[in-house]
């Protein structure tokens, strides 16, 4: 059978009225139906990494949100797998509007768990660990911050080189659980291949893994620095105590490291990366697609360097790093 259409007829005022009406409440966000939106804030971080979710208000605040405008509902799971699937469950499950998910194990998990709720990421490296097919069309439900934090790994090591112009061997601590952590691995390979230096890869499953017997033994296998993976920041003050104590200078990326005891750090400027997520949160309640909104990468990277630790080491500093660094540490 056949089916029948009324090409001549034109909708009343009453129906074109009712038809714009279902048209705008299939468009409008998930949250108009609430009084406010609702944000979820899912960090693998520990909780002594409060200050991100501070950088996220404040980023809220520079598009035009105070915390009576949204409601935020915020963990930290430490880097525990099992609670990290938990959590991302209840979320979706509630559910929220959108979720801010940082460090690239949580993303991965989130958005593994939702294909529909719209994720903002903070990650180290988006590309590489196939979180999204391109920067500029991310595509699905994910955008976000992608810090490049793998790209700059190699870089570490030359400026460790600079310091250390003997450094023969150098090990990278490391977690099983970052997918991103192959990567890191690579590019530090390769800038300890073309610099003529050993590397020695030990990786844990968790920062709880890291006791001072691992610092021991990488001392008595030659190691000369700690090459710190960011994704273990929030356990750094345990971690550079750790290392001293066999006068292993720690490198990494983020200035948490270095404000910590670190030699040194180079990366993005995570704080201002955090700030920024906010940005995809507001255009996002206001009704973009996560797949419209290009990620974003830095364009502006730091360097912390830690004068009292390298004098408590015995290490010169030269000064073609020093007139570089963003700030000094006394």
């Amino acid at each position: 059978m056949g089916v029948q259409t009324n090409r001549g007829h034109q909708p009343t005022r009453r129906e074109f009225l009712l038809l714009s009406g279902a048209a705008l409440a299939m468009a409008r966000p998930a949250f108009a139906d609430r009084q406010k939106p609702k944000i979820g804030y899912l960090s693998w971080f520990p909780e002594s990494m409060k200050d991100d979710l501070d950088r996220f208000r404040e980023g809220m605040e520079k598009v035009g949100y105070t915390e009576p405008d949204y409601e935020l509902e915020a963990y930290f799971t430490g880097g525990n797998p099992q609670s990290t699937r938990d959590i991302a469950r209840k979320l979706i499950e509630e559910p929220v509007d959108v979720i801010v998910a940082v460090a690239t194990p949580a993303v991965h998990i989130v958005k593994a768990a939702t294909q529909t709720i719209p994720i903002v990421m903070f990650s180290a490296n988006a590309l590489a660990t196939g979180l999204v097919p391109s920067l500029s069309y991310p595509g699905g439900n994910l955008t976000g911050v992608s810090l490049l934090l793998t790209d700059t790994a190699g870089k570490r090591l030359e400026f460790l080189r600079q310091i250390e112009p003997g450094l023969h061997t150098a090990a990278f601590l490391g977690s099983t659980k970052d997918p991103n952590t192959v990567n890191f691995v690579k590019q530090t390979q390769m800038a300890a291949d073309e610099l003529g230096v050993k590397l020695a890869v030990k990786l844990v499953d968790g920062p709880q893994a890291i006791g001072q017997p691992i610092f021991e033994a990488m001392k008595a296998d030659g190691s000369q620095a700690i090459i710190a993976q960011p994704i273990f920041v929030g356990y750094q003050d345990e971690i550079v105590a750790m290392a001293m104590k066999d006068r292993l200078p720690v490198i990494s990326d983020w200035a948490a490291f270095a404000k910590a005891g670190a030699l040194f750090t180079y990366g993005a400027r995570q704080a201002a990366g955090m700030r920024r997520t906010a940005y995809y949160v507001d255009r996002i309640l206001k009704g973009t697609k996560p797949a419209d909104l290009p990620v974003e990468q830095p364009t502006e990277f730091e360097l912390i360097i830690n004068l009292k630790t390298a004098k408590a080491l015995g290490l010169n500093v030269p000064q073609s790093l020093l007139v570089r660094a963003d700030d000094i540490i006394e």
